[in-house]
């Protein structure tokens, strides 16, 4: 699907640009006998195979919270709970200014409290053949090599639509601090769920954590969509050389530089679901990026009088590719190793 929310003035002018010397030549050529034929053009459809994507650090998050350092007299909050600074300023090393949300926390004499985040997260490469789109060739004919093959040049502009788009549940990593408070024992922490006062006195805990951090492999369960959306144009200029294999049906070899403009739009939706909690996020971005590369491609031409044609062909283009980031997501477009099966109409003159 064309995506007309793009800029169209880069669209207007790339065209322009790509399409100058084909409009030259036609005008030049214009008063040309027509049994010359030094001039083709061709409409064809084209079919992108071998466009990938890949999206990365799918179902990364930061923690929800600051946990602070593990020094004395400092604040702390965690996923189901906070330590914090009392009115004492932590006196003597504990405070009463302190919370938790669950009886589970308690782990002989000690309250455990708990920090989650993700920080590499899953990947995912995704091809999703065919992708759509449509070519404007012109051949201008130069000259003859021995007495049947001839040789001129190629230039092209052309059109590619690109849709990957992915909703594979996956499972991610997570990371795990836990920092445990002491309390004095024999003593019983107030029953959970427990808001502790900032002036007290109230129950006290030790004010310095011991921490420790786990990860846990396939720890989050994600799920959502990744979507990225692209309009890739391109025009390409090199020699070609034809062979006649009939008097109806030519071969035909081309290659030489290409040339594009790729303009992205990526989105994701998502929930993390992991021990003790879970995470919603969601983002987007649009981005036009340049590519340069060259191309390779080959075409059977059937003739069936001195101006009407059919062809039929496969071009190689190696446009390499870009990627961005947005919202922790990191998606990539591969472009380097694409192939076109191209079929369409030509007109000689």
């Amino acid at each position: 699907m064309i995506m007309w929310n793009r800029p169209p003035n880069w669209k207007l002018i790339l065209t322009s640009i790509l399409l100058a010397p084909i409009a030259s030549s036609l005008a030049a050529d214009g008063d040309m006998a027509s049994s010359t034929n030094k001039n083709r053009l061709t409409l064809r459809g084209r079919l992108g195979l071998n466009i990938h994507a890949k999206f990365s650090r799918i179902g990364t998050f930061a923690p929800a919270t600051d946990i602070g350092g593990t020094g004395s007299a400092l604040d702390h909050f965690y996923d189901d709970g906070y330590v914090r600074v009392d009115a004492s300023g932590n006196y003597g090393g504990q405070t009463w200014y302190w919370g938790y949300d669950n009886a589970s926390q308690i782990s002989g004499n000690n309250i455990l409290f708990h920090s989650t985040s993700a920080d590499v997260g899953a990947s995912r490469d995704i091809t999703d053949d065919p992708q759509y789109g449509v070519e404007m060739v012109y051949n201008r004919d130069i000259g003859a090599i021995g007495s049947k093959s001839r040789w001129g040049l190629e230039m092209a502009f052309g059109w590619n639509g690109i849709g990957l788009r992915d909703s594979k549940p996956l499972r991610g990593d997570v990371t795990r601090v836990t920092d445990a408070y002491a309390f004095e024992p024999g003593t019983t922490p107030p029953a959970a769920p427990f808001d502790g006062p900032y002036r007290g006195p109230s129950y006290s805990i030790s004010d310095t954590p011991s921490r420790s951090i786990a990860t846990i492999p396939g720890g989050a369960s994600i799920t959502g969509v990744r979507d990225l959306q692209a309009d890739l144009f391109v025009g390409r200029i090199g020699p070609y050389f034809e062979f006649p294999l009939s008097s109806k049906v030519q071969l035909s070899l081309s290659g030489g530089l290409a040339i594009g403009v790729v303009y992205s739009e990526f989105s994701f939706r998502e929930r993390i679901d992991f021990g003790g909690g879970s995470v919603t996020r969601s983002g987007s971005r649009t981005d036009g990026d340049a590519l340069v590369g060259g191309f390779a491609g080959a075409n059977l031409t059937y003739k069936f009088d001195d101006r009407w044609n059919a062809t039929i062909g496969a071009q190689f283009e190696s446009l390499g590719g870009r990627s961005h980031s947005v919202g922790g997501h990191k998606y990539e477009l591969d472009v380097s190793k694409s192939v076109y099966v191209s079929f369409g109409i030509g007109y000689s003159y």
